[in-house]
């Protein structure tokens, strides 16, 4: 009868060896029992490696749109708020206007007139409103203010001093003697030499936005419109002749002339929000959309990469166990000792 002798570090190798190998298939099932998807996709899925890339780029792609889609609607949001607060201080110049109409009280008029410099106050903060560092009604030149700061007292200084030129030119020696046909001339005359974009520091382009693989739309509005404008005249029209002491004729036709702006104001103002409110919903059809697509591709991609994590995390178990045993068994091994039988 042959032997073959065995030592006990051979054993010991043999078996440090075999939990070298499953400590490295441990760490992968660590991997994927956590993440969902192989450790190693590649080594996993060959040839279809490139499918899975083609799938984790679109869908990155997809969501990169989205996320630069949620800028646009905070600045549109902001517009929005901002729009809406100019169609209210309108509204409280109409308000005013209407009131004023037919009323000769100087205690009246001296009202009508500090509550339209108060709107024109209020339509200047409003427009210079800021999002994220951005001027909202700037057009694309979205790093500049959209107003000077001395834009109120230069633009009643410049009407101020085309009224006075006005009387010298016609010999009108007091407001008082201003007759309506004459204002009426001076009022038409005064908006056909108002350069409105020369007032503000506003581009016409708006902001544009590409919020699809296939759509761009505008995502901003420019100060340079009409009802913009029309609420400048309205208000710097009421405030520096409602208290000027013009005869009944003349402030009649101021009053009609301001209230006429300030209705075509509100309107240029409701158009501007239903364009930013169009543009906002296109969006948000554009993100369900998108939406829809990375659920499909993020199927489609873990149909691919994907890995069972309860089957997963049942094989790290029991190779756990695997190494522990192996561990106590290559212990024992390596504590035997010939001299304990001796």
């Amino acid at each position: 009868m042959k032997t073959t002798s065995i030592s006990s570090l051979a054993i010991s190798q043999s078996m440090q060896s075999t939990v070298s190998t499953a400590m490295t298939e441990i760490t992968k099932l660590q991997d994927e029992a956590v993440t969902g998807t192989y450790s190693d996709v590649g080594l996993e899925l060959g040839t279809r490696t490139s499918t899975s890339l083609d799938y984790s780029r679109e869908s990155s792609r997809l969501k990169s749109v989205i996320a630069s889609n949620s800028f646009a609607e905070t600045r549109m949001e902001g517009s929005q708020l901002a729009l809406t607060n100019i169609s209210d201080a309108g509204q409280t110049l109409l308000d005013a206007l209407t009131a004023l109409s037919g009323n000769s009280d100087v205690n009246s008029l001296k009202v009508s007139a500090d509550s339209a410099k108060s709107v024109l106050e209020n339509f200047v903060s409003y427009a210079n409103t800021a999002v994220n560092g951005e001027y909202l009604f700037s057009g694309i030149s979205t790093d500049v203010q959209t107003f000077d700061d001395d834009f109120i007292d230069n633009v009643t200084d410049d009407f101020n001093t085309a009224f006075g030129a006005f009387r010298t030119a016609n010999g009108i020696a007091s407001p008082s003697d201003v007759t309506a046909t004459q204002m009426s001339q001076f009022l038409s005359d005064y908006e056909t030499s108002f350069d409105w974009a020369s007032w503000t520091n506003a581009s016409d382009t708006v902001m544009m936005t590409r919020i699809s693989s296939s759509e761009t739309v505008p995502t901003s509005t420019s100060a340079n419109s009409e009802g913009f404008k029309n609420l400048v005249l309205a208000s710097v029209i009421a405030s520096q002749l409602s208290n000027a002491g013009l005869g009944s004729g003349a402030l009649s036709v101021v009053s009609q002339k301001a209230t006429q702006y300030a209705g075509t104001a509100i309107s240029g103002v409701t158009a501007q929000q239903s364009a930013i409110g169009l543009s906002q919903e296109r969006i948000d059809k554009a993100n369900t959309y998108m939406n829809n697509q990375i659920t499909i591709i993020d199927t489609q991609l873990t149909g691919l990469v994907g890995v069972d994590t309860e089957e997963a995390s049942v094989r790290l178990s029991t190779l756990l166990n695997q190494v522990e045993t192996s561990y106590s068994i290559t212990s024992r091994i390596l504590g035997l000792s010939l001299a304990d039988y001796l």
